[in-house]
Protein backbone atom coordinates (compact mmCIF):
# COMPACT_ATOMS: atom_id res chain seq x y z
CA UNK A 1 0.00 0.00 0.00
CA UNK A 2 1.19 3.57 -0.73
CA UNK A 3 0.84 6.20 1.87
CA UNK A 4 -0.51 9.59 1.03
CA UNK A 5 -2.14 12.27 3.05
CA UNK A 6 -5.35 11.79 1.34
CA UNK A 7 -6.13 7.61 2.30
CA UNK A 8 -4.87 8.52 6.00
CA UNK A 9 -8.56 9.31 7.01
CA UNK A 10 -9.65 5.45 5.85
CA UNK A 11 -7.01 3.87 7.21
CA UNK A 12 -8.14 1.95 10.54
CA UNK A 13 -6.56 -0.87 12.58
CA UNK A 14 -5.90 -1.54 16.46
CA UNK A 15 -2.05 -1.42 16.01
CA UNK A 16 -1.72 1.88 13.74
CA UNK A 17 -1.17 5.19 15.42
CA UNK A 18 -2.12 8.14 12.59
CA UNK A 19 -0.89 11.43 13.00
CA UNK A 20 -3.22 14.17 12.96
CA UNK A 21 -4.36 15.86 9.78
CA UNK A 22 -3.57 19.01 11.99
CA UNK A 23 0.05 17.88 11.92
CA UNK A 24 0.78 18.20 8.56
CA UNK A 25 -0.05 22.31 9.15
CA UNK A 26 2.73 22.78 12.05
CA UNK A 27 5.40 25.18 11.45
CA UNK A 28 8.61 23.60 9.92
CA UNK A 29 10.87 23.96 12.91
CA UNK A 30 13.00 21.11 12.71
CA UNK A 31 16.20 21.01 9.53
CA UNK A 32 17.87 17.35 9.48
CA UNK A 33 20.27 16.27 7.34
CA UNK A 34 20.33 12.77 6.07
CA UNK A 35 16.99 10.28 5.46
CA UNK A 36 18.51 7.27 7.07
CA UNK A 37 16.67 4.53 8.95
CA UNK A 38 18.38 5.55 12.50
CA UNK A 39 16.96 9.26 11.61
CA UNK A 40 13.50 8.53 10.96
CA UNK A 41 13.58 5.72 13.64
CA UNK A 42 14.61 7.63 16.63
CA UNK A 43 14.69 11.56 16.61
CA UNK A 44 11.71 11.89 14.22
CA UNK A 45 9.76 9.31 16.34
CA UNK A 46 10.55 11.07 19.51
CA UNK A 47 9.23 14.43 17.78
CA UNK A 48 6.37 13.08 16.60
CA UNK A 49 5.59 11.66 20.26
CA UNK A 50 6.20 15.05 21.77
CA UNK A 51 3.48 16.72 19.29
CA UNK A 52 1.13 14.10 19.93
CA UNK A 53 1.52 15.19 23.74
CA UNK A 54 1.67 18.68 22.91
CA UNK A 55 5.47 18.98 24.36
CA UNK A 56 6.10 20.53 20.88
CA UNK A 57 5.14 22.19 18.32
CA UNK A 58 6.23 21.61 14.85
CA UNK A 59 7.65 19.24 11.80
CA UNK A 60 10.69 18.14 10.47
CA UNK A 61 12.34 19.22 7.24
CA UNK A 62 14.78 16.13 5.48
CA UNK A 63 17.19 16.83 3.50
CA UNK A 64 18.81 14.39 0.99
CA UNK A 65 22.60 14.78 2.57
CA UNK A 66 24.44 12.70 -0.14
CA UNK A 67 24.09 11.90 -3.99
CA UNK A 68 23.51 7.71 -2.93
CA UNK A 69 20.15 6.40 -2.49
CA UNK A 70 16.61 6.89 -4.35
CA UNK A 71 13.87 9.10 -2.81
CA UNK A 72 11.07 8.04 -5.34
CA UNK A 73 9.33 6.20 -2.89
CA UNK A 74 9.21 8.94 -0.29
CA UNK A 75 7.81 11.10 -3.31
CA UNK A 76 5.40 8.27 -4.01
CA UNK A 77 3.94 8.73 -0.78
CA UNK A 78 3.46 12.28 -0.42
CA UNK A 79 7.17 12.60 2.09
CA UNK A 80 5.39 9.68 4.35
CA UNK A 81 6.89 7.30 6.18
CA UNK A 82 6.28 4.30 8.62
CA UNK A 83 7.77 3.55 11.77
CA UNK A 84 7.26 0.01 13.18
CA UNK A 85 7.30 -0.07 17.22
CA UNK A 86 7.83 -3.94 18.81
CA UNK A 87 9.23 -3.73 22.58
CA UNK A 88 8.43 -3.97 26.13
CA UNK A 89 6.86 -1.21 27.49
CA UNK A 90 5.48 -0.67 31.30
CA UNK A 91 5.62 -4.42 31.56
CA UNK A 92 3.87 -5.45 28.64
CA UNK A 93 4.30 -6.48 24.75
CA UNK A 94 4.12 -3.48 22.47
CA UNK A 95 3.56 -4.01 18.57
CA UNK A 96 2.54 -0.76 16.34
Amino acid sequence: MILSKQILPDLHSANVELPSLSHFDLPEKVLQFGTGVLLRGLPDYFIDQANKHHKFNGRIVVVKSTSKGDLSSFKNQDNLYTICVRGIEDGGVVEK
